[in-house]
């Protein structure tokens, strides 16, 4: 005997899109949104430079840190001495108090 499935009472018959799944996830998880990071990489070039923009990359958002990858060690300093400008330059694109700090970790290819 099959028996038809229905929602809970209260539980919406559509199923919920994967950004909003995401999006809420991503928030429990680092107090970020994903449209928060998707912001600073669609901004990327505008927030590091041409040179920078391609050699690093935006990774995610948790605890208010900007987490920046690269594959060399210069570069990461480099990056670590900009600090303030990248904040600032991130800030431009999203709310101001989202991100705090950098945290830049350098990714062995």
């Amino acid at each position: 005997m099959l028996m038809k499935w229905d929602p809970l009472e209260g539980e919406q018959k559509q199923p919920k899109k994967l950004d909003f799944l995401l999006d809420s996830l991503l928030h429990k998880l680092s107090g970020s949104s994903s449209q928060d990071i998707t912001v600073i990489i669609d901004k990327w070039e505008s927030i590091v430079g041409e040179k920078f923009s391609q050699i690093t990359y935006p990774t995610h958002i948790k605890n208010n840190k900007l987490h920046i990858q690269t594959n060399d060690a210069v570069i990461a300093q480099e990056l670590e001495w900009r600090k303030a400008q990248i904040l600032n330059a991130t800030k431009s694109y999203i709310s101001s108090d989202r991100i705090e700090a950098l945290k830049i970790t350098i990714k062995k290819t």
